[in-house]
């Protein structure tokens, strides 16, 4: 599934063996990665959890988004909704 994040940046979910993999695709480019299990994913956007991840890539949950830093740099969020969709 592709999300626009905004002119720039889009979110690829993709699976990835019993894992997901999130990619970050600036510009048609692959920017950054991360592959991460289904469980954590969901742990991250049913609990009081804020965030996830260390590193380039971070997901940040805030009321009913979840916004997507790359590189400390707020580039997009999408709905929690969405989200969970996403990962079903």
């Amino acid at each position: 599934m592709n999300i626009s994040l905004n002119s720039s940046f889009t979110l690829n979910v993709l699976p990835h063996k019993e894992k997901i993999r999130l990619v970050v695709i600036k510009d048609e480019q692959e920017f950054v990665c991360r592959i991460e299990n289904r469980k954590k994913l969901n742990q991250f956007i049913t609990n009081e959890c804020s965030s996830i991840f260390k590193g380039r890539l971070q997901l940040i949950k805030e009321k009913e988004d979840v916004f997507v830093q790359v590189k400390g740099e707020i580039i997009g969020k999408i709905p929690e909704t969405v989200f969970k969709q996403i990962l079903n």
